[in-house]
């Protein structure tokens, strides 16, 4: 099963919106040839140059628009390299810099990412200078990779630092861990290369990662996963049962040890400062992979609750991405970080990626086996065994279980297999299939949270999906600073109280009495006023000032 191709969905309504946002804050000069490469003395080689290719390729796929600065930026590369094609200082023989490693692997998916779109030689030239250069020469040292606590700094800030003297062979990172971002850039570049040489480094890698205690080091999330999504692609490659155990193993203690009430992410585990939408993007990516590979609803049930909850409240309204509090561990409100309002050093590039993978996100194909896990408006162009067709979704998700599907066109004679997403927290016994306005009740099938119905596409079909969502009270799962706290739930949107309080007061009061529907998310009381809404708005309608609002998510 694959995720549709970027280039054959023209998208509508907010993903839209917010894509053409991230676009446009990408083309800002911040982000152009001319300051976008760092002075040798920076310690993240490769970090900022990398990650700004990587976002404005996808987005500009994504929104079928050329990226304004990508062909100056890398015509203006070769002289902002070393001698052996990476970025950052030659180091001397047997010493390794997580940082470096960490930076040039988002190069490197940069890379990956612009080959698989222009297919360029000289791009791939370049990959291979940074796999011979810097990655494969480091190969032994994960093994000595130091993951005892008392070797590592205790502190960080927004944007990590190395720390002054190296440990055994390694120059360490305050984000900690993120030598193992490399296995992104590492597994991607293995997809292009299948060099038996850099399959034996990623193993080491991934042998050394998976021995870590990750809480008792305190991990910065990121890098976890990061390091995570290096180890589902390879297990794409590989087939290996064991990986994906491990795998699943990894996530389930980031959800539970690194997750916020809202999807989004706490910097490092144990230490719940700020979220940081790279790491988000990384979980929401993730989270797809492993359904993609499980089949288990739980976790696109998750991938949705992150997206709209974590991305779409760490999107700002210039398009770029910042940092909010931790809500449910310190306090049980949710609001933007004043002082890292926009990470525009990291943040802001890899939100992205995660808006352009939403988009890509949308269909799957298997043969003439259509699934859609997500829904979204816009037009797509399907390639089935049988020919391509053409389809239109028009959906009122996330506020309806409501979405429209218009064959514009299809082959003759497709027979095709439609499997639509039905959210575990629809009403149950709400979802049917209609085609034409005729409801398949016995043609129709639930199966790993998917319901599935055998159909022949034909030009002017309509298939329209209906299930029923409504208010719901869920315990919070995210919050150790509020044990006993409940979240309220419309579908997969956060709720928050509508009414405004003190800073010091605690968790809101649950919503005495019954609540009336009155449409995208709002729920209001007897005598008609709003008393919850959600923390997701189209970002045509954010501001500033709603992201700094203080939004009481957690009640009792």
């Amino acid at each position: 099963m694959k995720s549709i191709q970027l280039e054959r969905v023209t998208l509508e309504g907010d993903l839209r919106d917010r894509l053409t946002a991230s676009a446009s804050r990408l083309a800002d000069s911040l982000y152009g040839p001319d300051e976008v490469f760092k002075p040798a003395s920076y310690d993240w080689p490769g970090d900022n140059e990398g990650r700004t290719l990587l976002a404005q390729v996808l987005t500009a796929r994504a929104t079928g628009t050329e990226p304004l600065h990508t062909a100056a930026i890398m015509a203006k590369l070769p002289e902002a390299l070393n001698a052996r094609g990476y970025f950052g200082s030659i180091l001397p023989e047997g010493m390794t810099d997580e940082q470096q490693l960490s930076g040039n692997s988002w190069y490197l998916r940069a890379l990956a990412e612009l080959y698989a779109w222009k297919k360029e030689p000289a791009v791939l030239s370049h990959i291979e200078s940074v796999v011979k250069g810097l990655l494969l020469p480091a190969t032994t040292h994960f093994a000595h990779y130091p993951t005892d606590p008392q070797e590592r700094a205790s502190d960080g800030q927004a944007a990590g630092t190395l720390e002054e003297k190296p440990v055994r062979n390694w120059y360490l990172s305050t984000d900690i861990g993120c030598a193992f971002i490399m296995l992104d850039g590492a597994t991607h570049a293995y997809e292009l290369l299948g060099w038996p040489e850099l399959k034996e480094t990623i193993e080491e890698m991934i042998r050394k990662f998976l021995t870590i205690d990750l809480i008792g080091i305190s991990a910065q999330t990121h890098a976890t996963l990061s390091a995570l999504r290096g180890m589902l692609r390879y297990y794409g490659m590989s087939g290996e049962a064991g990986l994906l155990a491990a795998a699943e193993r990894v996530f389930e203690l980031y959800v539970r040890e690194g997750m916020t009430e809202n999807g989004a992410n706490r910097n490092w585990f144990n230490r719940p400062w700020w979220t940081e939408p790279c790491a988000i993007v990384d979980s929401f990516i993730a989270a797809v992979e492993l359904w993609r590979h499980t089949s288990k609803p739980h976790y696109l049930e998750t991938a949705h609750l992150i997206y709209f909850n974590g991305i779409g409240h760490g999107q700002r309204s210039n398009g770029g991405f910042g940092c909010d509090n931790c809500a449910g561990s310190k306090e049980h409100e949710l609001f933007a970080m004043d002082n890292i309002y926009e990470a525009y050093w990291c943040c802001t590039m890899r939100g992205g990626e995660g808006l352009a993978r939403a988009a890509e996100y949308g269909f799957w194909l298997d043969g003439n086996r259509i699934t859609v896990p997500f829904y979204h408006n816009g037009v797509a162009t399907l390639a089935l065994d049988a020919g391509e067709a053409v389809i239109r979704q028009t959906t009122a998700y996330p506020y309806e279980g409501r979405a429209s599907f218009e064959v514009l066109s299809a082959p003759a004679s497709c027979a095709a297999t439609l499997r639509f997403y039905i959210p575990q927290h629809a009403v149950p016994g709400t979802a049917f299939i209609y085609v034409n306005g005729v409801r398949l009740d016995a043609a129709a099938v639930e199966r790993d949270g998917m319901l599935e119905a055998h159909v022949e596409l034909s030009p002017g079909m309509r298939v329209e999906l209906q299930f029923e969502l409504g208010l719901a009270r869920v315990p919070a799962a995210h919050a150790p600073g509020f044990p006993d706290a409940v979240t309220m739930r419309h579908g997969a949107l956060l709720l928050r109280s509508a009414r405004n309080r003190q800073e010091s007061e605690g968790p809101e009061s649950e919503p005495a009495g019954p609540l009336t529907y009155r449409g995208e998310g709002v729920y209001a009381d007897g005598s008609g006023d709003v008393v919850l809404s959600p923390i997701y708005i189209p970002i045509r309608l954010g501001s500033k000032e709603t992201a700094l609002e203080r939004k009481a998510i957690l009640f009792r």
